[in-house]
């Protein structure tokens, strides 16, 4: 049986994963303090956070599931907080990118 053209070139939809619905939490948190935040819809997902105030200041951030909640980890491998702590990790982010001090 033949497909229509038209169903041959439709893309299949992407279900928004639980990784990018934590990283999505993180960059609301985010928007207290200044920086842009936000969700790459990659394969893996990951939150791109930059300071409006220098180019260079940009941090690229993915979240991993572990066995009770997801962590999120700069792209040096650095553990920057859990989905239970976006407050902790979100003043943490801010600072990378220069938006605050510690």
């Amino acid at each position: 049986m033949a497909q229509s053209r038209q169903a041959k070139d439709e893309q299949p939809t992407r279900v928004p994963s639980e990784e990018s619905g934590h990283l999505g939490k993180l960059a609301t948190e985010l928007s207290g303090y200044g920086v842009e935040a936000d969700v790459v819809d990659a394969d893996p997902p990951y939150l791109r956070v930059s300071s409006p105030d220098n180019k260079y200041a940009v941090e690229d951030v993915i979240c991993e599931r572990r066995e009770h909640d997801c962590v999120f980890i700069a792209s040096f491998g650095v553990h920057l907080g859990s989905s239970g702590s976006l407050g902790v990790t979100a003043h943490k982010l801010a600072w990378l990118v220069g938006a605050t001090v510690p």
